[in-house]
């Protein structure tokens, strides 16, 4: 069997409630908001090199949101940083920064807690694991 995968088109996360989750990575995040279908249940912000799509649970997506689900490693320039600036804002965060000789990472939750790792490589690349490709 050969699927011919080509690339990563986006990523999407089930949510609990748009109205909440769009101001979180809109605003908290600071992600560009590219498409909010309210009637649809679905909003896309831009998240180079793909897309960040979120959509409410509906028969046509039967997917339940919560820590089970996926989760999203986002390049930031300093990890430390952006983790003193989300818990000055309230956030909890649930995984502290961790410093390895190839990247930094600390660890936040969405509203319906699904993990959002932020991730800076120590070579100053992001986006795609090997740029070569």
């Amino acid at each position: 069997m050969n699927t011919n995968v080509k690339a990563t088109d986006f990523i999407f996360q089930t949510v609990a409630d748009l109205s909440v989750s769009v101001p979180f990575y809109r605003d908290t995040l600071g992600l560009e908001l590219e498409m909010l279908n309210e009637e649809s249940s679905w909003a896309e912000f831009a998240l180079p090199p793909t897309t960040l799509a979120l959509g409410e649970a509906n028969p046509h997506f039967p997917v339940t949101p919560g820590a089970g689900g996926t989760g999203v490693a986002m390049a930031v320039d300093d990890v430390e940083a952006a983790v003193e600036e989300l818990r000055d804002e309230g956030m909890d965060v649930v995984l502290e920064l961790q410093e390895f000789p190839t990247c930094d990472m600390a660890m936040i939750a969405d509203p319906d807690d699904h993990p959002i790792v932020l991730h800076r490589r120590s070579d100053g690349t992001h986006g795609r694991a090997n740029p070569s490709l």
